[in-house]
Order: C-alpha cells, then structure tokens, then sequence
C-alpha cells in the first residue's frame, strides 16, 4: 500500500479553501491573478514500491470547492519536469512521467513513478525537481513506526444522523524517549470513504501512553461538515495503516486539517496554504515514511 492513495486530496483541500465562505449574502470580488507555482506531492514508505510524485500548478484563480463524484480535477498537470530522488548513503533514481496512475481516483494527469529504490527506515531522502530552469528540493527523514499488535471495533452512535457505525481500535507499544508523529487512516473491503472528506487523521505522542489501549481510528475530516463514517458490515476485512510521520509533515497535516475548522467569519483569519517543505517557493509536501498494517474481519 502505498501512501499517495489518497494524498491528491491535498489539491482538492486548496480548491476548497478558496472557495469557503460562511456569509449569506454573495459578493463578487475581483482577485488579481497570481502567477501559477509549482505544486508538489510525493511520498517514500518502507514498503515495497513504486513509489510516485504528482506535480500541478496552483491556480490562478478563485474555484468552488467540488463535492460531487467528479473524475478529474482543474489543476494543470506539469509533464516536462526532470525529477530524481535520492537517499544519503548515495542511492538515487530518476522518475519517469507516466500521466495518469492506474487506479487512482479521481483520474488525474501529472504522475511521475520510480520503480527500483526502496524505502529504508532511519535514511534520509532527497526530492529534485527540475522544472523551467528552476530547481526545487525537499528533504524528509524515514522515522520507525510501531507495529499494530491488533485491531478491536468500538460501536459509536452518531447523533446527527441517528445511527450507528464501527469506529475500528488499534493497539500498540509507543516508543518512549521521543518525539513520534503518526498518520492513520483505514479501509473497510478496499473502500476507503467518500472522496469528498479528507480520509486521514494525524497525532502526535504527546498524550500517549507507553501502551496505546484502543486508540480509535477515526473517518478524518469532511469538507462540508458533516461524518462519513463508513458502514463495516459484518465479514467484512477492515485495514488499518498506522504512518510515522517527521515533524514537518505532521504539521503540513496539520495545518490542511485545521484549515476544516476555519468557519470563515469576519474574525477568522483567510485561509492560508499549511507550511509545506519545497524549495523555490513551490507548495506542497514531499515526505517518507514507515506503514505498520494490520487487517482483521469484523
């Protein structure tokens, strides 16, 4: 499995952001139109590859989030980049442009793929893009993750819709004597959720305790507002990822994720692009990290 699954959504949380608004009454506002920058989303694990990097251009221009089931996305793909990746014990490839990656939804352009080098947990990992005669870096370091020890399900009444969904737990030994940063997120028979929710939730270890007695796995954060939490009818095989996380990606996450409880008012900062970790001005994240997964029907 590995961790771009669903990590386009980040392009889908910057349309959002440009689109909120809390007020009833609709304005038209005239926005100079910026310079289009280079976006950037990678990822390494520790699982076998390949392993992909997407690269769009931010927009110019103000967009409506889109909630609807679309299979594309207005970005504009950058398809002439020479991108290569690189450990600091020497090792580096070069990713080749592939457009469009075989099941991944929705079905967009800008998919580069590296098929050879393998993610090794302590290593360092270098990402170099060239692009219109600029060079753009980012740098993330592969931290250990624990093993997931099992996987429990907990019954949760959702008050807002009046019904009941599993929310799945998971159990594991957390390192003591460090600073460690997770991502989780799972799947119920290969479902994911709905992709209008951004699927994934991040921690850090600061309220942990040595042994994490059934932490719950949550749906995320959702646009609009509103749960998703997917139905796990019995039978079915729940997946859960448990992802290191560095310091700098945890606080790109959240910083996207934040950016969901903004309510827009007029005391309410703008939103704002979450810190990312490329060079030369482009947004965007490139990270590595290590997958613990654990499966079990429910």
């Amino acid at each position: 499995m590995n961790c771009l699954r669903n990590h386009n959504n980040i392009i889908l949380l910057g349309l959002i952001l440009l689109g909120l608004s809390s007020c009833s009454e609709e304005f038209d506002f005239e926005f100079e139109e910026q310079e289009a920058l280079l976006v950037v989303e990678g990822c390494i694990t520790n699982q076998a590859g390949p392993y992909y990097v997407r690269l769009t251009q931010s927009l110019s221009e103000v967009v409506k989030p889109d909630y609807s089931f679309s299979t594309s996305s207005p970005e504009k793909p950058v398809t002439d980049a020479v991108v290569r990746i690189s450990d600091d014990i020497g090792n580096s490839e070069s990713f080749r442009y592939i457009g469009k990656r075989e099941g991944m939804y929705p079905e967009n352009e800008g998919w580069y793929v590296v098929e050879n080098l393998q993610g090794v947990v302590g290593r360092t990992y270098t990402l170099a893009i060239e692009w219109k005669g600029e060079i753009y870096t980012a740098r993330d370091r592969m931290e250990a993750v624990p093993e997931i020890e099992k996987i429990d399900f907990r019954t949760k009444h959702l008050e807002a819709k009046n019904e009941d969904v599993d929310i799945p737990l998971i159990y594991f030994q957390e390192p003591q004597g460090v600073k460690n940063y997770y991502l989780m997120y799972y799947s119920a028979d290969g479902f994911f959720g709905s992709n209008r929710n951004w699927v994934f939730s991040v921690l850090s270890d600061e309220f942990l305790e040595p042994y994490v007695d059934g932490l719950e796995v949550d749906d995320g954060q959702s646009p609009s507002g509103s749960d998703f939490y997917q139905l796990i009818s019995p039978g079915s095989e729940v997946v859960v990822y448990l992802e290191s996380l560095s310091k700098q990606a945890y606080e790109f996450y959240s910083g996207v994720i934040n950016q969901f409880d903004a309510d827009g008012g007029a005391f309410s900062p703008a939103p704002a692009s979450p810190p990312g970790n490329v060079s030369n001005g482009a947004m965007g994240l490139f990270h590595a990290s290590a997958v613990s997964v654990k499966r079990k029907k429910r």
